[in-house]
């Protein structure tokens, strides 16, 4: 038995402006599952609990690699659409490790995809790791890495 209150974290839940159009995104990108289907909710029982009143949104589940998403779309209950940067509270980035940085960085760039740098970043001090951003059509940030 564990003295944890919360034993596992089950999915990270992204708001995006079309749960389509990203899905579309990122199967450019990697491989995308949809375990769960997309739902519609509306109501104010789920309204008082999500704090959105009058809420109206759909939403579907999907796994990239072992990572489990909730994509949720609000139709008639939109939001602000906030652009976090790295150093902003509640800003957030995905992470993909990859095994030829080099090359997956040139894929991107022939995608139309505006990276933060030129090349990918060597930190030296974190042993010559290598990374470099962009943000996928939602805003989020998107990191690819290397470790050497």
């Amino acid at each position: 038995m564990t003295n944890q209150l919360l034993p596992g974290l089950n999915h990270v839940g992204l708001t995006v402006l079309s749960i389509e159009d990203t899905l579309e995104f990122y199967r450019k990108l990697t491989s995308v599952e949809i375990f769960e289907e997309t739902v519609r909710i509306t109501g104010d029982g789920v309204g008082a609990v999500i704090r959105v009143k009058n809420p109206d949104y759909k939403s579907c589940m999907a796994r990239i690699g072992n990572r489990n998403f909730e994509l949720i779309e609000h139709l008639g209950s939109k939001g602000r659409h906030l652009v976090a940067n790295h150093n902003d509270v509640c800003g957030i980035h995905l992470a993909f490790m990859v095994d030829d940085i080099a090359d997956t960085f040139q894929k991107v760039k022939q995608l139309g995809l505006e990276t933060t740098t030129d090349a990918p970043y060597v930190a030296t001090e974190l042993g010559g790791y290598q990374a470099f951003f962009f943000r996928d059509l939602n805003g989020v940030q998107i990191e690819i890495g290397q470790v050497n």
